[in-house]
């Protein structure tokens, strides 16, 4: 099933919802009325909202004991998101700055640090469960720091709730503004940056996870050794008897090591890049080769031309065997052959035979030791994949048709029962987790309409300008102006990247 197919499908799941809801509450419909109210969940269209008072006891208790910590902890948060909130401002006017200097909406901005990510256009598709999950738990964890801080001020806590919008889910936690506004400006504080300064702890510990899960998972799965074959797709062209097999472990292509993804990557792109490579033969090995291959064949069979530019030396049926016609390279420190310039040889038994790889004779170290090259078109390579159990898996062709088939990953298991999927699942999950709560944490930070920000800047201002005369007005004109501006470039910018992503 495609994006679209899901969107679709959740969108009919959303009206069907909103649809049964209208017509249960129409009729009265008591036990569906006992539901809703007994659960706190209510419908809307393309929205569902849960709100529940459960929690209440356990966040009061946790917000209240070792109080001591929580004041340092919640100061801490407070110095932090205040030392944020200039740095989160220039971030903005940098974006809109480079926004003006390109001018065009065809452009992708290079200097735009805070970007919407969108599910199947940043973010595959495949990987959206990792994107609700991050959202869920950054935005659970911020609206948990705002209800801690609000119950070690001795605030009200009426609850918490989760709004799902579409497929995004969204935390909120509802507590008595009044006695939030009645509290000294130094304890708002505390509640206002609670959210900001737990997303940032989140991101700090996720990039720590992330950072020390190649130690955290040492006794399970080795990393930086190869990589590991996870899945090889029906239609590849490294398969059958002698080929490539899933859980086999890669560490060399052709003469390009291959430690990690990264590298499997980079040495196929050299591969695609680079003319085929050349291999340094014994000449007794291609004399006795040639002399078989005439006894085999009775006659001698003449060099062709191709039209891609390749050579042919050898005989339909030998192709078929395994062989390839290889030219011999001639260098100016090598004395010249007595054989044909193309010869056809046996590929796995001329690739065992070579010493070393090549593009010229004198290059091969051994006096009896000649460059032999395959003669292929430009795009056709033979790729040589070293296998740590089992021989090497040989293809001729185009690389990327074995980069587009074969599932690859970084983290080997120790034991056959385990699979990759799971350290590579988790170090998914910490990357998502960190870039999003660090973003939240900056996106929050900035002075803007219903945003952390504006209450964050409204306390500020009321503090410096405290002892002014009429600072009442004062303050609010200067609230109201940075917030009016922070608000406007915001949505400028986010607008501008989300019109950039989807023309």
């Amino acid at each position: 099933m495609d994006a679209l197919s899901v969107l679709i499908v959740i969108a009919l799941m959303h009206c069907s919802l909103f649809f049964f809801d209208m017509l249960f509450k129409s009729c009265s419909h008591f036990p569906y009325l006992y539901f809703l109210e007994n659960t706190g969940l209510e419908i809307q269209l393309l929205r569902v909202k849960w709100f529940t008072t459960a929690f209440n006891r356990k966040i009061i208790k946790w917000g209240t004991d070792r109080s001591r910590f929580w004041t340092a902890w919640f100061n801490a948060g407070v110095i932090i998101s205040i030392i944020l909130l200039p740095i989160a401002v220039v971030i903005i006017l940098k974006m809109t700055f480079n926004m003006l200097l390109i001018g065009s909406l065809s452009d992708t901005s290079p200097g735009a640090i805070l970007e919407p990510m969108l599910p199947g256009v940043d973010v595959p598709f495949h990987e959206i469960g990792y994107y609700i999950i991050t959202l869920a738990i950054c935005s659970i964890v911020h609206e948990l720091g705002h209800a801690l801080a609000a119950a070690r001020e001795d605030v009200q806590l009426f609850g918490l709730g989760i709004l799902i919008f579409f497929t995004i889910p969204i935390a909120y936690v509802h507590i008595g503004n009044d006695q939030l506004v009645s509290l000294p400006l130094r304890n708002q504080l505390r509640i206002a940056c609670a959210g900001i300064w737990h997303n940032i702890i989140l991101a700090t510990v996720a990039a720590a996870i992330l950072i020390l899960s190649t130690w955290l998972w040492a006794p399970l799965y080795n990393i930086g050794s190869g990589v590991y074959v996870k899945t090889i797709l029906p239609n590849s062209p490294v398969l059958g008897p002698t080929g490539l097999l899933e859980h086999d472990v890669i560490y060399k292509l052709n003469n390009c090591p291959v430690k990690n993804s990264e590298d499997w990557y980079d040495c196929m792109l050299h591969a695609v890049q680079h003319p085929a490579l050349g291999y340094c033969i014994k000449q007794s090995f291609i004399q006795v080769t040639y002399e078989i291959f005439i006894i085999d064949y009775d006659e001698s069979v003449p060099a062709k031309q191709k039209t891609n530019g390749a050579v042919n030396c050898c005989t339909s049926d030998s192709e078929i065997n395994g062989n390839l016609c290889f030219e011999y390279i001639e260098g100016p420190q090598t004395a010249p052959l007595h054989l044909p310039p193309h010869s056809c040889l046996p590929v796995r038994t001329t690739l065992n035979q070579s010493q070393n790889f090549c593009q010229a004779s004198h290059e091969c170290l051994s006096q009896d030791t000649h460059c032999m090259k395959p003669s292929l078109d430009n795009v056709t390579k033979i790729i040589q994949l070293k296998r740590k159990i089992d021989k090497d898996v040989l293809f001729v062709g185009h690389p990327a048709d074995i980069y587009k088939t074969v599932d690859v990953s970084d983290w080997v298991p120790k034991y056959s029962f385990l699979d990759p999927k799971l350290p590579e699942s988790f170090a998914l999950l910490c990357k998502y987790i960190t870039v999003f709560s660090a973003g939240l944490a900056i996106i929050n930070v900035v002075p803007c309409f219903f945003l952390d920000g504006q209450y964050i800047l409204s306390v500020v201002v009321l503090y410096l300008l405290n002892s002014m005369p009429h600072s009442k007005n004062i303050r609010e004109s200067i609230v109201l102006t940075i917030t009016s501006i922070g608000t406007l470039l915001l949505i400028t910018n986010l607008m501008y990247l989300l019109i950039n992503k989807l023309l």
